[in-house]
């Protein structure tokens, strides 16, 4: 559990820039220039002569605006002391000369320095009445706006910063462009952020962005777009806000504005630390240090330590990082820093084992911070259950997480819209699903663990299906609606949850339900899966065990791993089916070719079929039901497309000859209903135009597999004359446009079961066409050879014909290749030599059928 970035202080440009009053003396814009310029010394001399020159000629609002211009200039620079002294005099000229106005804005200046210093109690007591006083005085709009935003700024972690801002924004009109209106509506967006209210937030910072960009004030466009990068990464789309952090960076260098460059580089910092990538965030971190310790930063400089020691935190480095953390909570001041800090400390003593002290320090910061917001609030109930289970108090620390979980929940329903956005909020809160399941299984809370389990998984995928208009009402399935699922289908559920040190599966039948821990953490079934597929290169495997035999081992390993603990609990009629739900690296693993101690691979006792949460599975069948599919209706079959799109600086793959073999085959089975597209007709255009009211869709061939977020995964179709729309390239997201609604579809492509491994399940062709509307879809899990998917997918058609289903059809296709392969009947000419093909689960295994049975 991470730091949330802290956006420090938005204000150094808006107080320049603002307008208080109007003296007339025409070095006050020679002031303001200098100021923008951060040309210190010539700053300082001239607004004390400014201000003499006026005290003598009895203009006193000008001395009094003079000084308030240093001295702001001081604060962004924080030089608290020589901006307590100025300010201090600015608001004693105004006072002894009856100025209100001046007074209290000068007073509210003076009360972002006590916010600075960490005396919350005059802040709180001062900025209310400065205000209330201002707006009695009935000044220009725009200088209240200014008011207002020194003292939210003031504010900021007290509990009248809500109130006060929402009285500031009431002052604005969406089409306001001066600079405090701007640093207002940024405020706004900030603070509806730390609530989690998204929608609102993306809305006021895009108003905000817009303000500084009319008014040319390059480093505070480079502000928001921090602040619109915090959005992006709360709904875990890292590289978004890289992007927008970047863009941030490199404004702020041009306009020479450190502090905010030190904020962007920060939150680089910090995403790099979410990628993992923690050696790249402390590079990062000390260069930033470096800036500021250069430029006497203090502040700036403590709160990047503090940070810095969190990366080190992640990193594993618990005593480093508590050396750290506690040589910077001596100097930090701020209220919201000293909860993170202890929140962080806290952590580190976890790891060492000094629970007592770990929870002291928790203790310390929820008192430091009373009112946090939701970020703060979710990381210090995890971290404080994680303690409580650590000292054995489980109860107490599932009732911690049961707070945290309905927080994160409320935030889900108000996340952006979109599915990237939703799923990426999701993928965020996978750690803390994962405590909250292995402390409800350490408590014996079966129901609870696995409905948690539920509850984490394929929630986006959810919500797309819910928005197709023939779409049911669909929820995380609880138990009762599993085992309902399980009687309806006459199947037995496998759920997978994966963690870090060994992984949970839980056994539900149509009137039982069982939970094991199984000795197998991600690590571990990562390289099985891995070393099982022959590392990601099958025909260089496959070659390899014509030579020494097949290696079986990891198969073996893995059903003694994942389901010989299971036994007991799984049906013995043969051929019974088993729906399996797989977790982290078991997302990539055909369970089929997992072999027991007797040599039998377990698709030869059982169906086998896949789903990325049972309630997508759940919503899969009542749609199919609702839909009920005419089985005449059109099929559409494509094969061997080309010509291939051409794509920059990448080879052409090569020709599918069996590919095209393959569709004629299955048109030919498929009877009078399949429209069959081959060569240069199967374009995506035509496929477009034909799925449409389809039941059954069979694509052969190739198919581009990302398990990058930055990289499309795509089905590889003839180049069409549509444009874009016809480039070739069906992408996966493209795939959520078609109409595919209770259609089968079969991808006899390579690796089409594949994709990015989420807390969502995968993310690539499977997901999309469930999104589409597809009932179930055949998909492979790596690189058949072209004569072996020919063989089997005759097999799957011919049992489909005689009335099996998808998942019963696909067992019957495997089971005929392995026996094949057993008899030695299958050959492969190798030069001049023609030798039987191994018998190895590469052969046949890789196919999968996910969704309804």
């Amino acid at each position: 559990m991470r730091l949330a970035l802290l956006i420090l202080c938005w204000v150094a440009t808006v107080t320049v820039a603002a307008a208080q009053g109007t003296p007339s003396d025409p070095r006050l814009a020679t002031l303001r220039t200098r100021i923008q310029q951060r040309a210190t010394d010539d700053a300082i001399a001239l607004a004390d002569t400014i201000a003499a020159d006026a005290l003598h000629a009895g203009a006193p609002e000008t001395a009094a605006l003079a000084l308030r211009l240093v001295g702001d200039f001081h604060l962004d620079r924080e030089r608290l002391a020589p901006a307590r002294a100025v300010l201090t005099r600015a608001r004693d000229i105004a006072r002894d000369h009856g100025l209100v106005t001046d007074e209290q804005l000068a007073t509210l200046l003076l009360a972002r320095v006590a916010a600075l210093d960490g005396r919350t109690a005059d802040v709180t007591a001062s900025v209310p009445a400065a205000l209330d006083i201002l707006e009695r005085q009935a000044p220009s709009r725009e200088t209240l706006a200014w008011a207002f935003s020194q003292g939210i700024t003031a504010l900021r972690g007290t509990p009248a910063y809500d109130p006060t801002l929402a009285r500031a924004v009431a002052l604005l009109e969406p089409t306001d462009r001066f600079a405090s209106a701007c640093s207002l509506w940024q405020s706004q967006g900030d603070a509806r952020f730390n609530v989690a209210q998204y929608g609102e937030a993306h809305e006021a910072l895009t108003i905000a962005r817009a303000c500084y960009e009319a008014l040319g004030l390059r480093s505070d466009v480079g502000r928001v777009l921090v602040s619109l990068g915090r959005v992006q990464r709360a709904h875990g789309q890292l590289n978004a806000a890289l992007t927008l952090y970047g863009q941030a960076a490199r404004l702020q260098e041009a306009d020479g504005d450190l502090p905010a460059l030190l904020q962007s580089l920060n939150a680089q910092a910090v995403t790099y630390d979410r990628l993992g990538q923690h050696e790249r965030a402390v590079r990062i971190y000390r260069r930033a240090l470096a800036r500021a310790r250069a430029a006497s930063l203090t502040r700036y400089e403590v709160f990047l330590r503090g940070n810095l020691a969190g990366s080190l935190l992640g990193a594993g480095q618990s005593e480093a990082a508590l050396t750290e953390l506690r040589l910077v909570l001596r100097e930090e001041k701020s209220s919201y820093l000293r909860a993170t800090r202890l929140r962080q400390t806290a952590e580190a003593l976890r790891m060492l084992g000094r629970t007592d002290e770990g929870l002291a320090a928790l203790d310390e910061a929820k008192a430091a911070l009373p009112a946090p917001g939701f970020d703060e609030s979710v990381t210090w109930l995890g971290a404080h259950a994680m303690l409580l289970a650590s000292s054995g108090r489980l109860d107490e620390a599932q009732r911690d997480l049961d707070q945290a979980l309905r927080q994160v929940e409320d935030a889900r329903a108000r996340a952006l819209a979109g599915d990237t956005a939703r799923r990426g909020f999701g993928d965020l809160h996978q750690g803390l699903f994962a405590v909250a399941i292995d402390i409800a299984t350490r408590r014996g809370a079966t129901t609870t663990a696995l409905q948690l389990a539920e509850q984490a998984r394929a929630r986006a995928l959810l919500d797309l299906m819910q928005r197709r208009p023939d779409a049911p009402d669909t929820r995380p399935a609880d138990v009762g609606a599993m085992q309902a699922l399980a009687r309806r289908l006459d199947t037995t559920l496998l759920v997978y949850w994966v963690g870090a040190d060994d992984t949970i599966a839980w056994v539900v039948s149509a009137d039982r339900l069982t939970a094991h821990r199984l000795p197998a953490g991600e690590r571990v079934l990562r390289q099985l899966v891995r070393t099982a597929a022959g590392s990601g290169n099958v025909p260089a495997a496959i070659n390899a065990s014509l030579l020494g035999g097949p290696d079986l081992g990891p198969w073996r390993t893995l059903h003694r791993t994942l389901i010989a603990p299971l036994a007991a609990d799984l049906p013995t009629a043969p051929g019974s089916r088993l729906t399996i739900v797989p977790h982290g690296p078991l997302l990539h693993l055909p369970f089929a070719g997992l072999l027991d101690a007797r040599g039998r691979y377990l698709i030869e006792r059982h169906a086998l079929h896949y789903a990325p949460s049972v309630a997508v599975l759940a919503a899969a069948v009542a749609r199919d039901a609702s839909d009920a599919p005419a089985p005449a209706g059109t099929a559409v079959v494509i094969g061997n497309p080309s010509p291939l799109p051409r794509l920059p600086g990448v080879a052409l793959p090569p020709p599918l000859p069996y590919a095209g073999e393959e569709a004629r085959r299955v048109a030919r089975r498929l009877g009078p209903r399949a429209r069959l597209s081959t060569g240069g007709a199967a374009t995506e255009r035509a496929l477009r135009a034909s799925v449409d009211g389809a039941t059954w869709l069979h694509v052969a061939t190739h198919a581009q597999v990302s398990e990058e977020a930055t990289a499309p995964s795509y089905l590889l179709l003839a180049r069409g004359a549509g444009g874009a729309a016809d480039d070739g390239m069906l992408t996966a997201d493209e795939v959520h446009t078609l109409s595919l609604a209770g259609a089968t579809v079969v991808l006899s492509a390579c690796r089409t079961a594949l994709g990015r491994v989420t807390g969502e399940g995968t993310l690539g062709f499977t997901r999309s066409f469930l999104a589409a509307g597809a009932r179930a879809i055949v998909a492979t899990t790596w690189e058949l050879p072209d004569e072996a998917g020919l063989r089997v997918m005759e097999a799957f058609y011919a049992a489909h014909a005689r009335g099996a289903t998808v998942a019963e059809a696909l067992r019957t296709a495997q089971l005929r290749q392995l026996r094949a392969l057993r008899a030695g009947t299958l050959t492969r000419k190798v030069g001049a030599q023609v030798v039987r093909l191994p018998s190895t689960p590469l052969l046949w295994a890789g196919y999968v059928s996910v969704g309804v049975p």
